[in-house]
């Protein structure tokens, strides 16, 4: 008797991970968005290599939301520092843009961080508003992450 309710259990717990690992596996119309709220190196670093990494490896949309100090990150007046990697934040944002990856400047930050504009930016970056960030933050399935 204690065997079969083993074996019933095992089963239960074998089709559990089956159907998480079909879910997890499935990319299907998952996305990402990545909060960025800093220009401090190591976690600006952070956050564009991960959502490079993702946006490169399991091919679904990605989008760096730069508000608060991340605008700064983009304002190509701004020279970077060298990361460790060898690359500036800019560099790295350029690499994660040509793979296919979106970067959302805040307008509000923008003028907040000393009246930086449009014409400021970096190119590619695209300046937010609600038709343009929503969608890519209320998608269905989409994951937030902040740094």
């Amino acid at each position: 008797m204690a065997i079969k309710k083993l074996s019933v259990w095992i089963f239960i717990f074998s089709l559990i991970l089956v159907g998480a690992g079909s879910s997890y596996g499935a990319e299907g119309n998952k996305s990402l968005f990545v909060n960025l709220t800093s220009n401090e190196m190591n976690r600006a670093a952070m956050a564009i290599t991960f959502s490079t990494r993702i946006r490169t490896h399991k091919q679904i949309p990605v989008t760096i939301f730069l508000n608060v100090d991340g605008v700064r990150l983009v304002n190509r007046h701004i020279s970077g520092n060298t990361h460790v990697s060898g690359k500036t934040l800019q560099e790295m944002l350029d690499v994660f843009m040509k793979a296919g990856g979106k970067v959302i400047a805040c307008p509000m930050c923008m003028k907040n961080v000393g009246g930086m504009k449009k014409v400021d930016l970096l190119n590619g970056v695209v300046v937010g508003g609600s038709d343009v960030t929503w969608p890519a933050l209320f998608a269905e399935n989409t994951t937030v992450l902040n740094y």
